[in-house]
């Protein structure tokens, strides 16, 4: 299944191959359901015959849901049908719907029941939006599947022409910067991005996927890669499900972000404490279950102490690397112990480079530029083609280390160059630091600071602020001179983030006339 150029390719392909094997399972009624790898194909195929029937015109469709199987196939189908599917986050406001509904000229929207009373309000003030569809229940998937499957008059319907380049997915990015704007994927960057040997699951391995769908990391790497290397999908549901659907399905690997993985780590330590007779190992089973083994995190930093903790109790976990921009991976987690402190090995599927400093990427997973913004697409890419990662680091063999963001470089009036995210990872692993952002203010090191509330239950503010004090001066003790925090401020709130658990810089950054970088 090497040359595939089209979701549909690799799906079809996943089908023919792995035919009745587990590809799906997932929890209705607290019992576990099952969707082969052929079913799987064909549901897809029944949702876009679907909206074939009922839109000959390629059309941008919107798609607000949870995830579930009935998501996911979903919005595969769309994907067949060579339509433009939009997935937004199913707690988008009105707002904010109704101004990327315009900008991305969405014409009818799909959307589970519950999101019916949001619907109504955004038809009524985007001009653009023509339909709305109610999913309503799993019982309105199931009329689809059966009325529009290959047994039904509408598989005699011609398949439609879909260009491997045309463009997909549209995906908003996060906003870290406030500045959303559409990544437009093809067919082609997809089945590429997730067509490489640079890792491949085994065929026995069970992936939980616990991230939402509508977010390129998780369709790409949880649904397309396990369609690829042909292995089993366990669909979690709500995060507060996640501890008891560990031990329900008992998989061997997952993809996750570090703010997840300290919590899994925390919950294993807990058990640990409480059941001091067992082993280490014997404690984690209690929480991940028997098989788990590997662990693969992205979109933010995960420490070397994480890493090392994981590993007593017979856990390995590592970091992957990439963005939306590249449908999304750069790199893949490497299991090996010789570069695990790394952001991941290169997938091979495109050309990485390293220029000034910054993480640069041409080939086929590249997107094709962000939607109606034809000046951000340019300033995106350099003259010879490549993409602007805006991401520092270097490149060892074909094994990536970041540094920090570009955009968010210090620059002092010495002339150093500091990456606060260096700095802002000291802080990683500590447990009294909830977030942190490392900034100039007249031209010195400062940071702004939200500790962990719940360890300091009780205590006064002086208190809290010596604590976290002490915690600065450890970490300063590591530190060059020049990189040292030489003052600090507490937070009363969280940090604004993103979906993916990033900050938001820019919603808080307080820049002074003498900072040079932000």
């Amino acid at each position: 299944m090497h040359n595939v150029s089209t979701v549909k390719e690799l799906v079809s392909a996943a089908a023919l191959e792995y035919k009745e094997k587990d590809f799906c399972r997932y929890i209705v009624n607290g019992a576990v359901n099952v969707k082969s790898y052929k079913e799987f194909y064909e549901d897809c195929l029944a949702v876009s015959r679907y909206i074939r029937t009922t839109h000959t015109d390629r059309i941008h469709i919107g798609f607000i849901g949870k995830t579930s199987y009935e998501y996911i196939a979903c919005l595969t189908g769309m994907i067949f049908s060579g339509n433009t599917v939009v997935p937004f986050a199913p707690d988008i406001t009105t707002e904010e719907a109704c101004l990327l509904f315009e900008d991305a000229d969405i014409e009818i929207l799909f959307c589970e029941e519950e999101f019916r009373e949001k619907a109504e309000i955004i038809f009524e003030s985007c001009d653009a939006l023509k339909k709305i569809v109610s999913l309503g229940d799993k019982e309105w998937f199931a009329d689809i599947f059966r009325a529009f499957s290959s047994d039904s008059d509408f598989a005699q319907l011609k398949e439609g022409d879909v260009n491997p380049d045309d463009c997909a997915l549209i995906i908003y990015t996060s906003g870290t910067t406030g500045d959303r704007k559409g990544v437009m994927l093809s067919n082609r960057n997809l089945a590429a991005n997730s067509s490489y040997e640079a890792y491949s699951m085994d065929n026995d391995d069970v992936s939980f996927s616990i991230l939402p769908m509508h977010h390129v990391f998780c369709y790409a790497c949880d649904v397309l890669k396990t369609l690829y290397d042909g292995g089993t999908l366990c669909l979690n549901g709500s995060l507060t499900d996640m501890f008891r659907n560990f031990l329900i399905f008992e998989p061997t690997i997952m993809r996750i972000v570090p703010a997840i993985c300290k919590s899994v780590l925390t919950r294993i330590k807990i058990t640990e404490r409480k059941k001091p007779q067992l082993s280490k190992r014997e404690a984690a089973e209690l929480v991940v279950g028997r098989n788990f083994r590997r662990m693969i995190a992205g979109s933010a930093f995960l420490s070397g102490a994480i890493i090392d903790e994981f590993e007593q109790y017979g856990i390995t976990a590592r970091q992957g690397y990439g963005m939306s921009e590249c449908s999304p991976r750069i790199t893949t987690s490497d299991f090996s112990d010789k570069n695990k402190y790394s952001n991941g090995r290169l997938i091979g599927v495109d050309d990485v480079r390293v220029v000034d400093g910054e993480i640069q990427v041409k080939g086929p997973s590249v997107m094709l530029g962000y939607y109606k913004k034809p000046e951000q697409t340019a300033e995106a890419f350099t003259e010879d083609g490549y993409l602007h990662t805006g991401d520092l680091g270097y490149i060892d063999g074909d094994h990536v280390y970041l540094v920090g963001r570009k955009k968010n470089l210090i620059i002092l009036s010495n002339g150093e160059n500091i990456s606060p995210e260096e700095i802002e990872n000291c802080f990683a692993d500590d447990i009294v630091i909830k977030g942190i952002i490392v900034f100039a203010e007249n031209d010195r090191i400062v940071a702004e600071i939200f500790p962990e509330l719940s360890l300091f239950e009780g205590f006064e503010a002086s208190e809290i602020e010596m604590k976290i004090s002490e915690t600065v001066d450890r970490v300063n003790l590591m530190l060059h001179s020049d990189r040292q925090i030489s003052s600090f401020r507490l937070r009363e709130t969280p940090f604004p983030r993103t979906s993916t658990g990033k900050i938001k810089r820019t919603t808080f950054f307080i820049r002074s006339d003498s900072s040079a970088g932000d």
